[in-house]
């Protein structure tokens, strides 16, 4: 019988390795997993497959052709891996420059970004990793086949699962034992270098002058693709700045990212972490992200900038905003691959480099900033916080800051037991007002080196007692961020200087200039990436009506509402603000709006 069971066994199993046999990548055994990234990628060779592509629609308008374009990723599992995708170039283009976009979770690529950058000069390939609709009423998109690095039913109709970050094996992965391969960044890392491979075979581009840049999860993407050798130049926004299982300094509660990885977490921080990635990265980085940001947190930009075996990088920073970019920060993208891409002349200022003195008798430290090219200046800005948690810092303005040639300095506080953060902003004139893919803009911004202090002996404690401020922000002209859909907010919450007031105080929006009728609307989060709160987030929203004529508007705790109508019980564990003015609908742009004078501190109004 048992010559018998083997040959049946064999036979059963035949077919399977011949329909696994034509994969693109060959399954692990449990002790030839790879634990670092070259061996990792190694034996991956993005050119083998044939792209197989198809163009299911073709648009041109306005001297931009735009392609709904659908290509083979490679085989995995026995079944063809397709992703879609918008190609889009300038109409009639030869050898054109070229990038690669990868979009953020939850979204989908956008024809629109890409007759913006074709507008430019770029040919662009925007893909569609995450499956959802890409044009109303055409049905073929992203098939992963047997395989899904998806985020789950809710956005790609043909899911497995709710989405995979752990390397556990399962039905759908690559491989059968613990592997970096069974986690979603592997394949989406995979189909951005297939989709390089695109835009290297199409004759619109010159394959000598591919970039690559993505949101979010795209920045992270961007990380992992930037080993490439045949990219030139790279840029991640608001993610990609890696130890995503790690903790923050001063901070130990639960790290709700890191969890899927537990038991695994040294193995997927050497194999797919950005900071893994970065000292193979070998081309120029321009990292994109905001103060505030949840995903591309500040610190760990710096660090994963200062493992890269060059020196030829620049951090953008957004003020007062978390996973959102300024038109200062947009225009980045033309400038970089301007320069990298197309080879323009355009001398962009290196980094500032800052240092941080401290004295330790006197317990004071002294920040000092030397920008590139002072004399291009139009303005610098240093920010400083002492609060731990880079997820809902209020970044302070330095009021007194001192500028002696090319040297700019400020005098802080250093307080027993805390952290200190701290660096500028350095804004500079583009020449002329532009158009970047989100807003005009005549400056940029480049960020300074960050430095931090971090204490041998934590004291948290000791953030209450610096709390002696009553005033809450008495100028709109610093701290709050911008968005041109969704008003301003601000973090002034989080202020560990600005005492809380009790329930019979109020904020008092005084205003100036006002002509027409708009709804005012006040939205406040609570909870939301608050150190050691265990509450969810809650949202309160207070909307009054304004008339020509209106000087002040008054809001108290009674007229923050929940989404069940309960009032907002205090003024505590307030992460944002956000403040908005809506007319005919919509939300209109506040960013320097002379109506807003002042929000401060106020009386409560009499309950009737």
């Amino acid at each position: 019988m048992k010559p018998t069971l083997t040959l049946l066994t064999a036979l059963l199993l035949a077919p399977l390795a011949a329909l696994h046999a034509a994969d693109s990548l060959t399954p692990y055994t449990a002790d030839k997993v790879p634990q670092n990234v070259v061996d990792l990628w190694k034996d991956v060779d993005a050119r083998k497959d044939a792209l197989e592509t198809k163009v299911v629609k073709e648009w041109r308008e306005d001297g931009v052709v735009c392609r709904y374009v659908i290509f083979k990723v490679g085989t995995f599992k026995g079944a063809d891996s397709r992703i879609a995708a918008f190609y889009c170039f300038p109409e009639g283009a030869k050898k054109a420059p070229a990038f690669v976009w990868a979009h953020g979770g939850g979204q989908r690529a956008d024809r629109e970004r890409g007759r913006y950058f074709a507008k430019q000069g770029y040919a662009t390939v925007d893909i569609n990793w995450g499956g959802r609709e890409m044009v109303e009423g055409i049905k073929e998109n992203t098939d992963w086949g047997n395989v899904d690095p998806s985020q789950g039913p809710q956005f790609y109709p043909k899911a497995f699962r709710a989405g995979k970050s752990n390397l556990l094996p399962d039905e759908h992965t690559i491989d059968s034992v613990v592997s970096p391969r069974n986690g979603n960044w592997f394949l989406l890392t995979y189909a951005g270098r297939r989709a390089i491979t695109f835009l290297e075979q199409q004759t619109e581009v010159d394959p000598e002058k591919i970039g690559f840049t993505g949101y979010s999860m795209g920045g992270n993407i961007t990380s992992y693709v930037a080993i490439d050798s045949r990219l030139k130049a790279v840029v991640p926004m608001v993610g990609g700045t890696g130890f995503i299982s790690s903790e923050f300094p001063g901070i130990t509660h639960n790290r709700p990212s890191a969890a899927p990885y537990s038991g695994h977490a040294e193995l997927f921080a050497n194999t797919m972490e950005s900071q893994s990635y970065y000292p193979l990265v070998k081309v120029p980085v321009l990292v994109l992200t905001a103060s505030d940001d949840f995903h591309g947190i500040v610190e760990r930009a710096y660090t994963c900038m200062d493992l890269l075996p060059h020196k030829d990088w620049r951090v953008s920073l957004k003020m007062h905003y978390s996973h959102n970019l300024g038109s200062e920060q947009w225009i980045m993208i033309n400038q970089w691959f301007d320069k990298y891409l197309k080879g323009e002349p355009i001398n962009i200022p290196k980094t500032a480099e800052s240092s941080l003195a401290l004295k330790p008798e006197t317990h004071a430290a002294v920040f000092t900033v030397k920008p590139d090219q002072p004399g291009q200046l139009k303005a610098l800005d240093i920010y400083y916080s002492y609060d731990p948690n880079p997820q809902s810092r209020f970044w302070k303005l330095a009021s007194s800051v001192q500028h002696e040639g090319d040297t700019w300095s400020a005098n802080l506080p250093l307080h027993s037991g805390l952290p200190l953060f701290i660096f500028a902003n350095c804004t500079y004139p583009l020449g002329t007002e532009r158009e970047s893919f989100d807003g005009r803009t005549s400056t940029y911004t480049i960020t300074s080196r960050e430095q931090v202090h971090l204490p041998t002996e934590w004291k948290l404690e000791n953030l209450k007692s610096l709390a002696t401020s009553d005033e809450f922000l008495p100028s709109f002209e610093r701290g709050w961020g911008d968005s041109p859909i969704s008003g301003v907010i601000t973090y002034k919450f989080r202020d560990p200087e600005m005492r809380l007031p009790g329930k019979d105080r109020a904020l008092g929006l005084t205003l100036t200039g006002v002509t027409e009728s708009y709804g005012v609307r006040f939205r406040i989060t609570k909870n939301h990436y608050l150190t050691d709160v265990k509450a969810p987030p809650q949202d309160y929203v207070a909307n009054v009506l304004i008339k020509p004529g209106d000087t002040k508007v008054v809001f108290g705790l009674a007229d923050f509402l929940d989404s069940k109508k309960q009032t907002m019980p205090d003024w505590s564990n307030v992460s944002t603000l956000r403040l908005e003015f809506i007319q005919k609908g919509k939300s209109i742009p506040l960013k320097g709006n002379p109506m807003l004078q002042s929000l401060e501190w106020t009386a409560a109004k009499a309950e009737k």
